[in-house]
């Protein structure tokens, strides 16, 4: 605990002692992130922090729209690819815009996401770019982020257990982030981040450099008409539409059923805290002409994976005396496993990108190259028979996207080194100025590799899989409009805890209400059918049963004054299949938000209850500190609370503070038809006695 002292101290010292401006960033409203979350529980969270930095610059620089590039608007992550090629199609014709409100008379743009996107936009004149690199670092605003959370309740991976010499965890249960970004308008990103999860050792143990994770970048955008980009530490590489590198934050089945594709620019900067996804070394995009741009990247780091001596008879892997089984991607070192793990395997990473764009199309060929200097090679179980074996892999691909008249083409095409072809292609359709549609296919053979695939599919590995998207999307009038989706798949070879290829399908069905910026009201359903091993088989061979899950929501938002908003959420869930008895659950929450705007303390609480088994459990998005995004599942029988508090004392300072509680009920467990009285929560390490989890969360931010 001193050590932690310490580090806050210090850090406390030196930014009062170095800040010089004042500069305050305006609040983005989450609500719009919140959109961009729905069906996309799996995401890493981390992943999201690029999003709500990319919406906070715009918010404090506006995309100037007499200027903004198609590379612009896909940083805006608000707009859909039909919505951005009809407006280069409109700005063709008319020439620069007068007014914001201009956008009203693009087919594409309803009033809602004209809304969405005007804190954001503007509409000016050029603006002189001609600033040396060094007056962007020096004129740069800047803002130092320190955050502490700690669980209340000790889990058993704490506490030294009889006949053991010391706990399972090697740290303390204290989570630290220490993180310093500076931004020079939307063009120069450069930062710094450390962080310690829970149960990590520090300035000890396997860790006596400090924090487990640290990252930094430095990241120019658009310096000039050649420069395009430049990346330098760690960065994000998106090629296409994900078939063979995809990082960084990507949109999945949900209530934006016009927003399926994954063209993003090539390179952008890392700031998240995914310990995976990203690239640590150069690259940059030049731009050869003003419709053609090459990128280059290369990339070297460790990365964590299980490593033994080899056994094997495979003799294709005779030479090698170390080979691992698997990379592993948890990011957590904290157990003697996991320390064993951390950092065994040397990734390097190379590629490059030519793309040629217009305003209503493009076309581009991708190529990357990953060389492992251990190999992988992964167990001799029978789902395993396609996966990627050995030391290096080279994938290449061609994406595109063209636009003829109402239809917004896109995809991508792509193989491996062993000869295995990918593909997703779609396209959105624009029927009537109320009405859009998306259709997506994707073909993922199960002997595709790619090591850095995520595609829109069902499942995330990037291959195994054939299915069909259509989305649909009505405006029905200024207050009320639809959205639909169907989801159609199947798994040709076998996957992990299912022996035999499978098929899903899935709906998914909102209808909302919004009366102006006070209200809003929507109804959705979703129901997915999916196929897994049948529980408690006791036959000699595994047979596969349809699982289905049916959910019903009802979400009410209502701004009751300029500084109160009340949401009201209930939700339904039920699971049954063809072995085990139909299961129930539910999920009921009410949250009170409170953010004046002529008073420095603002707040955001939550009270749920829920009932909910495993199969049951309901997914819901919380509000949580800034930078920091949770998607919790609701399981069990209990209730849950929290509460954040946001203070302001200074322009300069923000202060924020969380706190969470969750209650089980144990006393009305039942599970398969018997009564149970658990005695806590978890298994193994992370065990906690009792009924009740709660954390405490600290954050302090300074501007400058």
């Amino acid at each position: 605990m001193f050590n932690y002292l310490l580090v806050f101290i210090f850090t406390i010292i030196v930014t009062i002692s170095w800040g010089q401006q004042n500069v305050d960033y305006p609040d983005v409203d989450i609500l719009v992130i919140e959109d961009l979350l729905q069906g996309n529980e799996d995401i890493d969270a981390g992943d999201l922090i690029f999003v709500f930095e990319s919406l906070q610059g715009f918010a404090q620089n506006p995309l100037n729209l007499n200027t903004a590039t198609i590379s612009d608007f896909e940083d805006l992550f608000l707009l859909n690819q039909l919505q951005i090629q009809e407006f280069f199609i409109y700005k063709k014709k008319v020439g620069n815009l007068i007014s914001i409100y201009e956008l009203q008379a693009i087919p594409s743009f309803d009033l809602k996401t004209i809304r969405i996107i005007t804190p954001f936009i503007e509409v000016s004149g050029e603006k002189d770019y001609q600033k040396s690199i060094v007056s962007m670092f020096a004129e740069s605003n800047r803002t130092l982020q320190m955050k502490w959370m700690r669980p209340i309740e000790l889990e058993q991976g704490f506490i030294t257990q009889p006949n053991a010499e010391k706990p399972a965890f090697e740290g303390s249960p204290d989570k630290l982030l220490l993180r310093l970004r500076g931004r020079f308008e939307n063009r120069l990103s450069y930062g710094f981040t450390a962080e310690k999860d829970d149960s990590e050792a520090f300035f000890r143990g396997s860790n006596k450099h400090g924090f487990d994770f640290y990252s930094a970048h430095i990241f120019l955008k658009d310096y000039t008409s050649q420069l395009k980009s430049l990346a330098l530490g760690d960065f994000s590489v998106s090629m296409g539409q994900g078939l063979i590198a995809y990082s960084g934050f990507s949109g999945g089945k949900g209530s934006e059923v016009l927003k399926v594709d994954r063209n993003r620019r090539t390179l952008r900067h890392f700031s998240s805290l995914n310990e995976i996804l990203f690239f640590r070394g150069i690259g940059a995009t030049i731009g050869l002409t003003e419709n053609l741009e090459v990128t280059a990247f290369g990339s070297y780091r460790k990365v964590d994976g299980n490593i033994f001596e080899n056994d094997s008879t495979d003799v294709d892997f005779e030479e090698y005396e170390i080979i691992t089984s698997s990379l592993q991607t948890s990011g957590y070192h904290a157990t003697d496993g996991e320390i064993q793990d951390e950092k065994k395997i040397g990734l390097l990473q190379t590629g490059g990108k030519i793309k040629f764009q217009k305003n209503t199309w493009h076309l581009a060929i991708n190529s990357i190259y990953h060389k492992l200097d251990k190999p992988l090679y992964k167990s001799d179980q029978p789902y395993n028979q396609f996966t990627f074996r050995g030391d290096q892999l080279f994938n290449a691909s061609i994406d595109y996207g063209f636009l003829i008249e109402n239809f917004k083409f896109f995809g991508e095409i792509a193989t491996s080194q062993n000869g295995s072809v990918a593909s997703v292609n779609g396209v959105y359709i624009s029927l009537d100025r109320r009405v859009s549609m998306s259709i997506l296919y994707r073909h993922l053979p199960a002997n595709f590799h790619a090591l850095n695939a995520r595609p829109f599919a069902e499942t995330s590995q990037g291959s195994n899989e054939n299915g069909l998207f259509l989305g649909l999307q009505l405006n029905l009038n200024k207050n009320w409009d639809w959205r639909f989706y169907f989801d159609t798949w199947k798994h040709p070879w076998l996957r992990f805890n299912v022996d035999a290829p499978s098929r899903g399908i899935e709906y998914f069905s909102r209808l909302t209400y919004k009366r102006k910026r006070r209200m809003g009201i929507y109804l959705q359903f979703k129901n997915e059918i999916k196929q897994r091993n049948a529980p408690r088989n006791e036959t000699p061979i595994d047979f596969l049963t349809d699982n289905t899950r049916t959910q019903f929501r009802i979400h009410i938002s209502n701004k009751i004054s300029k500084t109160v908003e009340l949401r009201t959420r209930a939700e339904w869930s039920f699971f049954d299949n063809a072995v085990e008895n139909l299961k129930k659950g539910y999920m009921i929450y009410q949250d009170i938000v409170f953010k004046p705007s002529d008073f420095p303390l603002s707040l955001t609480s939550r009270y749920a209850i829920f009932d909910n088994e495993y199969d049951t459990r309901i997914y819901a998005y919380e509000n949580d500190l800034l930078y920091t995004f949770s998607i919790p599942a609701y399981s069990g029988r209990g209730s849950r609370f929290y509460v954040n508090f946001r203070y302001k004392p200074h322009p300069k300072w923000s202060i924020e503070a969380r706190y969470e509680r969750t209650f089980l009920n144990f006393e009305k467990q039942i599970e398969n038809g018997f009564l149970i009285t658990p005695n806590g929560i978890g298994n193994g390490a992370s065990f906690i006695e009792g009924n009740v989890r709660s954390a405490f969360d600290l954050q302090i931010q300074y501007q400058f």
